[in-house]
């Protein structure tokens, strides 16, 4: 991967000197805990996927139909097609069609997941999120619906307790609170996990000031806090299957089992996105 980012990701010193960038591109490695996972991101400053120039070579080799209407998404996830590559020449760092789809092969097959975001003249990230089969992690231990859950602490910013007149609608079904004058989208976490059928009253419950992954803060709404605690990690994956919105298990000292939340997997589901759809598209791509 940091082969293709050099290749395919950095322009020439000259190209970039003409897009206004220093003449030496940078390639950034970073690895960080987050929810349970460990999250790889590979990043770089170069010119970002030719969707273009992906998209024709799709068509070139019989992947896509020449009227397919893909997202910006969907075509970037074609690199990942065995054999794909938009390389003109086989090079020393690459060109032969053999890597990314090895990657996304070996990432499935330890129960991991693996994201592009790309933008035109900027540079692309890939994220490699792996589960842990053994770790510690410090967590809030709340209760949803009935059921116990553990919300790991790194993404937690601060907890709320909600006041009616900060609670507002917006839309037919969306509801947002006030925080110091700004506006926050309030999540119903038993709601989107399918706990219960109707959106709880917020004022009964406790609202969790979460940042996801991806950037934006959201209050996640749960019914009570039972405490902090620390918890180890047991992989889903390995035991059982991945649940979507469920990034790992925990056995508490009582002998009970809590679900440990995927904040990232919640917050993008709050965003219109199903939790099962975003599974399968992470398993896609």
């Amino acid at each position: 991967m940091i082969r293709n980012a050099v290749d395919h990701g950095l322009e020439m010193p000259e190209k970039r000197l003409a897009a206004g960038k220093n003449a030496e591109g940078t390639v950034k490695l970073t690895a960080k805990h987050r929810s349970g996972r460990i999250v790889i991101e590979l990043s770089d400053d170069g010119a970002g996927i030719n969707r273009e120039k992906v998209r024709q070579k799709a068509i070139d080799n019989d992947l896509i139909a020449a009227d397919a209407n893909l997202s910006d998404e969907e075509i970037d996830n074609l690199i990942f097609h065995a054999g794909f590559s938009t390389a003109d020449k086989v090079s020393d760092l690459s060109g032969r069609g053999v890597g990314m789809d090895v990657v996304k092969r070996s990432i499935q097959a330890l129960g991991g997941r693996i994201n592009i975001s790309s933008k035109p003249g900027h540079g692309s990230v890939f994220t490699m999120s792996l589960p842990l089969t053994l770790a510690v992690l410090d967590g809030m231990v709340v209760t949803v619906a009935g059921q116990t859950l553990v919300v790991p602490l790194t993404a937690i910013v601060e907890t709320l307790q909600p006041d009616a007149a900060a609670i507002h609608s917006f839309g037919a079904t969306q509801r947002l609170i006030s925080i110091r004058n700004s506006f926050c989208p309030l999540v119903d976490v038993g709601r989107i996990l399918n706990f219960r059928a109707t959106q709880a009253n917020p004022v009964e419950g406790v609202a969790l000031l979460v940042e996801s992954e991806g950037g934006g803060q959201r209050a996640l709404m749960v019914d009570a806090i039972q405490g902090q605690r620390q918890v180890v990690i047991k992989s889903l994956e390995a035991n059982y299957t991945h649940v979507p919105g469920i990034a790992a298990a925990t056995i508490l000292g009582d002998g009970r089992v809590a679900l440990i939340l995927d904040v990232d997997a919640v917050v993008s589901a709050s965003r219109g996105q199903s939790l099962q759809l975003r599974s399968s598209l992470a398993a896609a791509g």
